[in-house]
């Protein structure tokens, strides 16, 4: 057989072995999301998969590198639709403040995750654990958090939020009005629209003249503000 030959077997391999490896993770990450991280297991994502025990053993080696595997990946299609989209696409202040809890409750409410928010029920689980897994979850809600603080401080720098605004505190507040809709939503199978009115209800209450006040009584209000802001 040629090198070439050769190298083309190898990639094409590889190329099977990636793929199989997103599918574990993928599967794996679908479990966690609507169940629970300890939902699973090995024979379970064999059984679902079809294939072997020791299959799944080649691409991970260990059930706590394939969580390792699952919470990057839920991180990242989290971060992905939340998190990069305020950041790179929309004004510093007031308005990446509002732009990260809608797309939080966007996030949710379209289902992104199976479940709704991941991290919720991982964070709770494994807060008080000291597995590599459970500081990996807690280095996700503080990266979520701290999203929050820093857009709470551009918000006072731009004199958009009152200068004494504690910002970690209202970042803490402002997650809770989210841990609520989701319950809510739960419990009720509500939208969000009234998780939309108390975030706007919150942002008023800390903003300066710099900001109409009567923007902040509707979502419809304030989307137009902030569509026409710069015009």
């Amino acid at each position: 057989m040629s090198k070439k030959g050769r190298h083309g077997t190898r990639a094409g391999g590889f190329t099977r072995g990636k793929k199989t490896r997103e599918a574990i993770i993928d599967c794996a990450m679908h479990i966690a999301a609507s169940e629970s991280l300890g939902a699973i297991s090995i024979g379970r994502l064999a059984k679902e998969l079809k294939i072997t025990k020791s299959g799944l053993f080649i691409h991970f080696g260990s059930k706590e590198k394939l969580e390792e595997a699952v919470v990057t990946r839920a991180s990242e299609i989290f971060f992905g639709h939340v998190l990069g989209p305020a950041e790179d696409e929309v004004k510093a202040g007031m308005e990446r403040l509002w732009a990260l809890c809608d797309s939080w409750l966007q996030f949710v409410e379209d289902r992104v995750l199976p479940g709704g928010y991941f991290f919720t029920g991982a964070f709770f689980i494994s807060a008080e654990q000291h597995s590599f897994i459970a500081q990996r979850i807690r280095e996700v809600a503080h990266e979520w958090v701290n999203a929050l603080r820093k857009a709470v401080d551009e918000g006072r720098h731009r004199l958009e939020l009152q200068i004494d605004v504690n910002a970690r505190r209202t970042a803490f507040e402002l997650n809770s009005l989210l841990l609520g809709a989701q319950w809510s939503r739960l419990l009720d199978h509500s939208d969000h629209s009234k998780a939309h009115l108390a975030i706007l209800a919150k942002l008023k209450s800390l903003a300066t003249e710099k900001i109409p006040s009567d923007v902040f009584d509707s979502v419809t209000a304030w989307r137009h503000y902030l569509d026409n802001r710069d015009s």
